[in-house]
């Protein structure tokens, strides 16, 4: 089970976490009997999209970075 998720933050999941919210308020019984089961596994598989776009874009950021430093290491060397 996930926590609360903040709408600002997964803002491609928006939809499938408000379904899944309106899943869940619908009653104990019907959660727990799996009726909710098809929505958490689609927001499961949203995050983890999600998460993929967000670690190519750091990995980017951080290989530039890395470029920038060892050409400032390179000057300092000379």
């Amino acid at each position: 089970m996930h926590s609360k998720l903040d709408l600002h933050k997964h803002v491609s999941c928006e939809d499938i976490i408000l379904q899944l919210d309106q899943c869940h308020n619908e009653g104990i019984l019907h959660r727990y009997l799996g009726g909710c089961n098809k929505l958490k596994n689609a927001m499961n598989d949203c995050l983890q999209a999600e998460f993929d776009v967000n670690r190519k874009k750091h990995f980017e950021n951080a290989k530039e970075k890395r470029k920038k430093l060892e050409k400032a290491w390179e000057g300092m060397d000379e």
